[in-house]
């Protein structure tokens, strides 16, 4: 390994420690959010990879859904090619990057650092019994994640992740390669409350730029938009010096940034109803709105 790549290799790992300081398999709560609770997830394996791909596969089935539906598996194309070396596929990329598997020589694709951010609903028990759980305040897991104050009452969830993205910290930014909603939850704003949660942890980790990969879609890449995401150009990764071998790069994907918001600015509320008590949040600063993005037509 040449000395200027070495150095690049050491760089990065340094800067994905960073992600695994975060505590894994808490809940926090998303002020202006009561409905959800947000969580940080690892399947990184070094035993058994078949296993963690299991269970990351059972736990958030959207995600490789909503990729590889209408794509050629890896028996196909090992079948088709022969076995001669073929290019992955999209199944490959995602199992890879959900158990973090990080490259063992200088030419393999390094999927190392990925932890997997989920959203689920959160449980409030509308009749609780005196001394309940779900009567209790609950605590703060970490001093720069989730709301300002304790949960009231302490957060619980039920059900499955309704949404659920692969991140992985980089030299001054978070990388978010895949990103999806379960088919049957989309159009409920629970991917908004996703990219919330992706930029509470960064700003946990003084991060101040996420880096997003988009299918080309002019649907999707509106949509990221609405979100505050820009398109990055060619000029813009080489200011920041992020070249797209430091990123999980996709095939027709078109690369997007967005800068991460200062937190917002809440009040907190209690709200009492006989035993029934619930801490939730006012914002009373405007949030940032974005302008409508104008795709060209394309050309017949």
């Amino acid at each position: 390994m040449s000395t200027a790549r070495g150095e690049r290799r050491l760089r990065l790992a340094a800067s994905r420690d960073l992600l695994y300081k975060l505590p894994l398999g808490e809940l926090f709560e998303l002020p202006g959010r009561p409905h959800v609770v947000y969580q940080i997830r690892s399947y990184a394996s070094t035993d058994n990879q078949e296993e963690a791909v299991l269970a990351a596969r059972n736990d958030v089935p959207f995600l490789f859904k909503a990729f590889e539906t209408g794509q050629i598996g890896p028996k196909r194309m090992a079948k088709m090619h022969g076995g001669k070396p073929r290019m992955a596929t999209i199944h490959e990329y995602l199992d890879w990057t959900v158990t973090a598997q990080e490259a063992q020589e200088d030419d393999e694709l390094d999927f190392g650092g990925f932890r997997i951010v989920v959203v689920l609903p959160r449980y409030v028990s509308h009749w609780p019994y005196p001394g309940s759980l779900s009567n209790r305040e609950g605590k703060r897991t970490h001093p720069d994640m989730g709301a300002p104050l304790p949960p009231y009452p302490l957060l619980q969830t039920h059900g499955r992740p309704v949404s659920a993205a692969t991140i992985r910290s980089g030299p001054g930014y978070l990388e978010i390669p895949f990103v999806a909603t379960h088919e049957g939850k989309r159009g409920r704003g629970y991917c908004r409350c996703l990219i919330e949660a992706i930029e509470d942890i960064a700003r946990a980790l003084a991060v101040p730029k996420l880096m997003l990969c988009s299918t080309n879609d002019a649907v999707v890449k509106s949509t990221w938009h609405h979100l505050g995401f820009d398109f990055t150009s060619e000029e813009e990764m080489e200011h920041w010096d992020i070249p797209h071998s430091d990123l999980v790069y996709l095939q027709n994907t078109t690369q997007m940034h967005k800068d991460v918001a200062p937190p917002g600015q809440y009040r907190s509320i209690i709200i009492k109803q006989g035993e029934y008590k619930v801490r939730t949040y006012i914002r009373y600063d405007k949030p940032l709105t974005r302008p409508r993005l104008h795709i060209p037509p394309k050309k017949a």
